[in-house]
């Protein structure tokens, strides 16, 4: 059994938790404590304290993906944890953009120059202690959510679509069972299985935790009903429990909960799950 407690999301399951778009869960094993992200702003922190958890004892801080909504409490992480060792599967200092009506903004991680030396910056898999997995998806067998297409990262002084290489699977094993966490599932979340199940075979998949970008948080725009239904056949046929919020959301997430029942669970701000 792992814990996981969710420290930010889009919602909360009361009004003393502080909510932003965003996400950052903390996963506590046998001996590892584990943060995933760091949300846009200061808030995961805030809400740490409320739920009695210290980020100075975190030992491993794993930032999903170069975005700012998961990235940009970072320098204020490091003000209070400087023993934890921190991944990245990118560059600090590539560039990410995403579109709006006719605007380019800036969503990559703002983090000061002299903490960049703080991070493990990858482009490889990455296997800790036998139990934690950081993998770089490899799969491109399904389609990918519709709203990367609003997603661009910079090449050469040229803005160019993302195509979310930098995006990293954090895969915790438990009793011989694996949980998948991926903050926004860009790569498309039957892709990341199916990267997961290659790369560590033999091994069920217990469940699957993160946003799977579903919904266009600018726009509020939702995936079809057809490709809504395209993924539910997928999942239906899996004996898996899918952990959702953030970037999936609310439409997506209650038409496929009428359809999948208890294979699919809302996470909340304040939310302490027990997987």
């Amino acid at each position: 059994m792992v814990k996981i407690s969710v420290l930010l999301e889009n919602n909360s399951i009361n009004k003393q938790y502080k909510t932003q778009h965003g996400l950052s869960v903390l996963i506590n094993t046998n001996d590892k404590n584990i943060l995933l992200d760091v949300g846009p702003d200061n808030k995961f922190i805030e809400n740490a304290r409320k739920m009695n958890i210290d980020i100075s004892k975190i030992d491993y801080l794993f930032l999903s993906h170069n975005h700012n909504d998961h990235t940009g409490g970072i320098n204020k992480f490091f003000k209070l944890n400087d023993s934890a060792l921190i991944y990245l599967m990118d560059d600090v200092n590539n560039k990410y953009y995403g579109k709006l009506y006719f605007l380019n903004i800036p969503i990559g991680i703002k983090i000061r120059k002299v903490n960049h030396s703080k991070i493990v910056q990858l482009n490889s898999d990455q296997n800790i202690d036998n139990k934690i997995y950081f993998l770089k998806n490899t799969v491109c067998e399904y389609t990918k959510p519709t709203f990367n297409k609003y997603l661009f990262k910079k090449d050469k002084n040229k803005l160019i679509l993302d195509d979310f290489e930098h995006e990293g699977i954090l895969v915790i094993e438990d009793e011989n069972e694996l949980i998948v966490l991926n903050s926004c599932s860009h790569n498309g979340m039957l892709n990341i299985i199916k990267t997961v199940n290659t790369k560590i075979p033999n091994k069920k998949i217990r469940c699957y935790i993160g946003g799977l970008h579903l919904c266009n948080p600018g726009t509020k725009y939702h995936e079809s009903d057809e490709n809504l239904d395209k993924l539910i056949d997928k999942i239906n046929k899996m004996d898996i429990i899918i952990y959702t919020g953030h970037c999936t959301g609310k439409y997506a997430i209650n038409y496929m909960r009428e359809k999948l029942g208890e294979k699919i669970k809302e996470i909340n701000t304040g939310m302490i799950l027990n997987v």
